[in-house]
């Protein structure tokens, strides 16, 4: 067969494109363009597989005579048929080549319309776990070179999600950070580095829409706002405390988030926060970035207002010796 567009090497490279595009569009948590894409991928990646082994394994299940002749290269096709994913998959299981996956099975089935996904963070991690780990796989048994040449700037995400030693929530955080500077820098790349440094000036300067940083009230419920460095981009974000005990603000324990204006990345809750290095006693920082203390006296324009009263603020700040 004298077909180029079905060499091992032609279904790779259409292979690594696909998945570079399905990565991408996890980043930007496009779902419905990673499902179609990392099908693409895969598919082409196990005819890449089969093509290698022998490009008579290419041929449909249900070959007619002028698809015969092509693969013989007897005489050329109008129009080459070759077998599906559902069928390429079956029998690269047969040569021992992947194992049996439903989870693999289920994703070719999104990607061919007929399952939908769910929406919720773990289907999405399963999904992505199982088009890493089968694309991993097929390039094990393709032998044509190491992961950095295949997954490129995505190594990294790859990695973090083939990972054992993490949990669900560390993999998750770990992932975001990684998409977050990627997005950043394809957002930034064709900036000077003084067009850089006011980008990073304005995005950090507090005015997040319209808010400053320190105590504030919004719909009765208090919070403190600090500058914190970002853990994905290096901007200087902002570290929210919620402020039990005061307001509508319910009993119990403190809330911390963090949110970053430049590259978007929104963490929230102690396990997010901690999944990113940011140390569970980080709680409030002045302008220029040092540790403080709050006292009754930081609420002194509010309780001049009668929003709270003092012992309200002495109560609500016990929980922070």
């Amino acid at each position: 067969m004298n077909d180029s567009s079905l060499t091992h090497q032609s279904l790779y490279w259409g292979a690594q494109k696909f998945a570079n595009s399905a990565m991408e569009a996890h980043a930007n948590s496009d779902l419905e363009v990673f499902i179609l894409h990392a099908g693409v991928s895969i598919e082409r990646l196990a005819k890449a597989s089969l093509s290698k082994t022998t490009p008579l394994l290419l041929l449909d299940t249900k070959p007619n005579e002028e698809n015969i002749l092509h693969f013989a290269g007897i005489q050329e096709a109008k129009r080459v048929r070759t077998v599906g994913a559902v069928g390429a998959i079956a029998r690269l299981r047969a040569m021992n080549a992947l194992p049996a996956d439903s989870g693999l099975d289920e994703l070719i089935e999104l990607r061919n319309g007929v399952a939908h996904l769910q929406h919720s963070g773990g289907a999405i991690e399963d999904t992505l776990n199982t088009f890493v780990t089968t694309t991993n796989n097929l390039l094990e048994f393709l032998n044509l070179g190491d992961l950095q040449n295949y997954w490129g700037k995505w190594l990294n995400v790859v990695e973090i999600t083939m990972r054992q030693d993490l949990e669900s929530t560390q993999k998750d955080v770990a992932r975001r950070i990684e998409n977050s500077r990627h997005l950043i820098d394809g957002r930034f790349r064709e900036l000077s580095p003084s067009a850089m440094d006011a980008v990073y000036a304005d995005a950090g300067s507090g005015r997040m829409d319209g808010y400053g940083y320190g105590l504030g009230m919004m719909c009765g419920t208090y919070s403190y706002s600090s500058p914190y460095i970002c853990p994905a981009c290096n901007c200087r974000g902002t570290l929210s405390v919620v402020i039990p005990g005061l307001g509508a603000t319910p009993e119990g324990p403190h809330r911390r988030s963090f949110g970053c204006p430049l590259c978007g990345i929104a963490l929230r809750g102690d396990d997010e926060l901690s999944a990113a290095n940011i140390p569970t006693d980080a709680l409030f920082f002045d302008e220029e970035g040092r540790g403080i203390k709050l006292t009754v006296s930081s609420f002194t324009s509010l309780i001049e207002l009668e929003f709270l009263t003092a012992d309200e603020a002495s109560r609500a700040l016990r929980q922070f010796d």
